[in-house]
């Protein structure tokens, strides 16, 4: 799902809040049938409260920030078509100091609505391009559902994932109040590193409202993040 660094490398000034059930633009969007994940347009915004700690045999950091994600559809990467980008752009202060970075992530949706992660890039790496793209977010929730997969890293580990609907949980953040689905997933690194993340999805957002990840690996290293949504636009829908 939504790595790491697809999930936590971004910021900038927050977007105006909004209600839940009204984003932007003239009118509301259609809402889709429960369940039933919104597919991402161009013009949907969604900016984040983020938050996270490291510890290192070497030393510790913790960072706080915000992050803008803006998507836009119908993006074309290299012979693949049709694909939806999103552009993260942080604002963070890390042990004290200001930074800022970006990062690209393009997504497609395959047959059944799942979200596939096709590629991704920071300020500082390189293209890294999925031979096999990978659920990122299922396309329809129901609790019990699962799944697993294989996945290719940037830094050349393999990682296999398991992903499961835990339950439904009604959650609070800054940008309202929503019904969601917690999707679990914990992905094992060839190198021994786990993540474990939760997705506080809102099928009728296209994306979740809340995220708390954990990671710990070789040599005690651990990591916390977590972002809240603080506010977005959607785009209206035909």
């Amino acid at each position: 799902m939504l790595t790491r660094k697809s999930l936590f490398i971004a910021a900038a000034a927050a977007l105006a809040s909004v209600t839940f059930g009204c984003g932007g633009g003239s009118s509301t969007p259609a809402t889709p049938a429960a369940g039933t994940l919104t597919r991402m347009i161009t013009g949907d915004t969604y900016t984040f409260a983020m938050k996270g700690a490291s510890k290192f045999p070497t030393g510790s950091f913790s960072y706080s920030g915000t992050a803008v994600l803006g998507i836009t559809d119908n993006v074309t990467l290299g012979s693949k078509n049709g694909l939806v980008k999103l552009t993260a752009t942080t604002t963070m202060t890390m042990n004290g100091e200001p930074g800022t970075s970006t990062s690209d992530t393009w997504y497609s949706y395959d047959a059944n609505g799942n979200i596939l992660e096709v590629a991704n890039k920071d300020s500082e790496d390189p293209l890294f391009e999925q031979a096999s793209p990978f659920v990122f977010l299922p396309g329809t929730y129901a609790v019990g559902q699962s799944g697993s997969y294989t996945k290719t890293n940037a830094d050349d580990t393999t990682s296999n994932v398991t992903w499961e609907v835990h339950e439904k949980s009604v959650v609070s953040v800054p940008a309202g109040k929503f019904e969601t689905f917690v999707l679990k997933v914990v992905d094992t690194q060839s190198d021994g590193v786990v993540t474990k993340t939760e997705y506080y999805v809102a099928p009728q957002l296209g994306y979740p409202v809340k995220i708390e990840l954990y990671v710990t690996g070789p040599g005690g290293v651990s990591q916390k993040d977590e972002g809240v949504l603080k506010s977005y636009t959607q785009a209206v829908r035909g």
